[in-house]
C-alpha cells in the first residue's frame, strides 16, 4: 500500500514536468504554433470518415500553394493551404499530410489561388461577438467579407420503397459581413442595415446604391458599393 501511495504521488510530481516539456518542444520546433491535423477524423452518429462521404467540407478539395502573413508579421510563401468550412479550418500540408493553425488567430492573412482569407472578430447576435475566418472580397478602410459554411446530414435511415440519402455535405451557404477598421464585422442582409454600416459619406453611398439599382443579397453589388466607398476616402 506504501509503495502504491509513493507511485500515485510521484506521477502527480513528473507528469506536469512532462507536459510542460513537449510544450517547449512544440514551440521549439514550430515558431508559427502550427498543430496537427486529427487523422480519420469522423463524423455524424454514425461514425463515418471523409470518403464514405457524399460532396466535401472544402471550398477547394486540392491544396493550392499560397502565402501566408501571421499577426507576428512573419511571412510564410509557397504554402500549400485549403479551407475547410464545415469546421471553419484553414488547413495547409506539411509532409504530405494536413495541418491546421493554432491558435487560429495567428493568421493575419492567408492567399492561395484567388482566394484571400483573415481570422477576425464578427458580430453574430445583438452584441454578442465571435471569431471566425472570412474570404476578403474587397479590401481598404471598409473590408467586404464572406463567411463560407456547409452542413454535415447523416445518412437517413432505411425507409419501404425509399432510398435513403447517404450521409453528405450540402447546403454551402455564403453570408456577407462588412467590417469597419478593427471593428467586429457585421452582418449584412437588407438594405438598411447594409447603408447603415459605412462611418461616412452615408449620403453618397445611399445614391450610388440606389442609381446602380444595387442589392444587399448580391455579392458582385456588395463588391463595388464597398470598392465605391473606399474610392471616396
Amino acid at each position: 500500500m506504501k509503495q502504491l501511495k509513493r507511485l500515485i504521488i510521484a506521477l502527480l510530481v513528473i507528469l506536469p514536468l512532462i507536459g510542460k516539456s513537449q510544450n517547449v518542444v512544440l514551440k521549439t520546433i514550430d515558431d508559427v504554433r502550427f498543430s496537427k491535423m486529427i487523422h480519420g477524423e469522423r463524423f455524424g452518429l454514425q461514425n463515418l470518415s471523409l470518403k464514405d462521404i457524399q460532396g466535401s467540407p472544402f471550398l477547394n478539395d486540392q491544396f493550392v500553394k499560397g502565402t501566408v502573413v501571421t499577426t507576428k508579421g512573419d511571412k510564410y510563401v509557397d504554402v500549400p493551404m485549403r479551407y475547410d468550412q464545415y469546421q471553419d479550418e484553414l488547413q495547409f500540408e506539411k509532409d504530405g499530410k494536413p495541418m491546421t493553425f493554432s491558435p487560429k488567430s495567428i493568421v493575419k492573412r492567408a492567399e492561395f489561388g484567388d482566394r484571400t482569407f483573415t481570422y477576425t472578430s464578427y458580430q453574430f447576435t445583438g452584441n454578442k461577438t465571435k471569431e471566425g475566418y472570412f474570404e476578403i472580397l474587397a479590401d481598404g478602410n471598409v473590408r467586404l467579407l464572406a463567411q463560407h459554411t456547409i452542413k454535415f446530414f447523416d445518412k437517413e435511415k432505411e425507409k419501404p420503397y425509399v432510398d435513403p440519402k447517404p450521409a453528405r455535405f450540402d447546403w454551402p451557404m455564403e453570408d456577407f459581413y462588412i467590417q469597419v477598421g478593427t471593428f467586429p464585422a457585421q452582418h449584412v442582409t437588407k438594405k438598411k442595415n447594409l447603408l447603415g454600416v459605412f462611418p461616412k459619406h452615408k449620403k453618397e453611398v445611399a445614391e450610388y446604391y440606389k442609381s446602380n439599382k444595387l442589392s444587399p443579397k448580391d455579392k458582385e453589388d456588395l463588391i463595388k458599393l464597398v470598392n465605391y466607398y473606399n474610392s471616396l476616402n
